[in-house]
């Protein structure tokens, strides 16, 4: 059998810490991990990519086989294993769920903000003396 079919694509959670990812040893960490697993995956089978989410607080790495039995071997090996004092999560890919961060939420609320207040100044009558005046007409 091929384990569930068709699920060649797993989702990791919790396999490093954000702020390790952060600053200058960033992408030396996120690389190191990434090899890290293609060597221990690619144990189960072939591994066709590896994505870290650098960003998402829940440390998410999705690992993409090129046979579904491999990715469910990974899942059982991987799912409750504790690496680094974190508790790694491992299930399916449900197909949909975008593991991206978007830019800081706070910043696109303070950015909707200033459009509404823009817009809002925008909609206003001022008062004649606060009008635009054009010499000659």
């Amino acid at each position: 059998t091929g384990g569930r079919k068709g699920l060649r694509i797993i989702v990791l959670k919790g396999v490093f810490d954000p702020e390790e990812l952060s600053g200058k040893l960033g992408d030396d960490k996120a690389q190191a991990i990434e090899e890290e697993l293609h060597q221990e995956c690619g144990q189960w089978g072939t591994v066709e990519k590896i994505t870290i989410f650098a960003k998402n607080r829940e440390g998410v790495v999705v690992v993409k086989f090129s046979q579904p039995i491999a990715a469910s071997q990974a899942v059982e090996v991987y799912h409750g294993r504790v690496q680094d004092g974190r508790r790694i999560d491992a299930s399916y890919w449900d197909g949909v769920t975008d593991f991206t961060v978007k830019e800081d939420e706070k910043e696109h609320k303070e950015e909707k903000r200033h459009d509404e207040f823009g817009k809002w100044l925008e909609d206003q009558d001022l008062p004649e003396e606060f009008r635009l005046q054009v010499e000659g007409q």
